[in-house]
């Protein structure tokens, strides 16, 4: 790369939100500008953007769930400026800062372009899933969940999605609440939220099938249009679940770790990701 298109790689800035959502549509990526605004009040230092020519080019966002898991999201660059190493620039600051934070256990979701990168990087695949999705949907008849605050979550339900998830994540969840619809009851709780393309249905948890699908169905009777649904690959019953509702896969994915399995979630319990760039 000549002197000219030097890449520099910095934190991130309220004011980089712009850009970096710009690199998000060109993707045709589902977020908007208030999932950039969460992640990065929830991870200031640990977000990042490269720059070229003062132009944004590139940004990747990290999520430390304590010092037991963190996450890399947000992986995008400029088209014009792919093939370059600007990908890698940013996923080694990443691994680098969560690594400094004392995180052994990274994980990530990649699409089949970024596996590539990330398994030179050491990560590991983990297992296969689909992004699921539905124009529109019936009614369904069912006793709805109720509305609940995830800043008031019941202790059962923050030790059910500790389980589910593998690690505490409470404080992220009270971070995306205020962006969200969120019902739940004692067996388990779920969340929705506006994206640029479709409504995101997720995370998903619950104690059962049955659970899930009243969560999932209350969330699903209040959405107008598209849907997008992100299940993980090892549970086959919320798969089912989301094709008997009329949901079909649109997007090939993969859960990847780099370092010790050392945080293992309950996949039983867990019916529908957060959405891939922070799990």
């Amino acid at each position: 790369m000549t002197g000219s298109q030097q890449i520099t790689v910095r934190q991130m800035q309220a004011d980089d939100i712009s850009a970096a959502d710009s690199l998000r549509e060109a993707a045709g990526w589902n977020q908007r500008q208030t999932d950039w605004l969460t992640a990065l009040a929830y991870q200031p230092d640990g977000c990042f953007v490269a720059v070229c020519r003062g132009q944004i080019a590139g940004t990747v966002t990290t999520t430390s769930y304590g010092t037991e898991l963190g996450w890399i999201g947000m992986m995008l660059v400029a088209p014009s400026l792919q093939r370059r190493g600007i990908a890698t620039q940013l996923m080694e600051t990443a691994i680098e800062y969560l690594q400094e934070l004392g995180i052994e256990c990274i994980r990530l979701d990649a699409t089949p372009t970024g596996r590539i990168v990330y398994e030179r990087l050491g990560f590991q695949s983990e297992w296969d899933f689909h992004r699921w999705e539905r124009s529109h949907g019936p009614q369904v008849t069912i006793e709805p969940a109720p509305t609940v605050s995830m800043d008031t979550l019941s202790a059962e339900l923050v030790q059910l999605d500790r389980d589910a998830f593998g690690t505490n994540r409470s404080a992220w969840l009270k971070a995306a609440g205020p962006h969200s619809r969120c019902v739940g009851f004692e067996q388990g709780f779920g969340m929705s939220r506006t994206g640029s393309r479709a409504t995101y249905l997720g995370p998903v948890v619950a104690e059962s099938t049955d659970a899930a699908r009243r969560i999932a169905v209350t969330l699903l009777n209040d959405i107008a249009g598209p849907v997008f649904w992100d299940i993980p690959g090892p549970n086959i019953a919320a798969t089912r679940m989301a094709q008997t509702m009329g949901f079909l896969p649109v997007r090939d994915l993969t859960r990847m770790r780099l370092g010790p399995e050392s945080v293992q979630p309950d996949y039983s319990r867990l019916y529908g990701l957060y959405d891939p760039g922070m799990g």
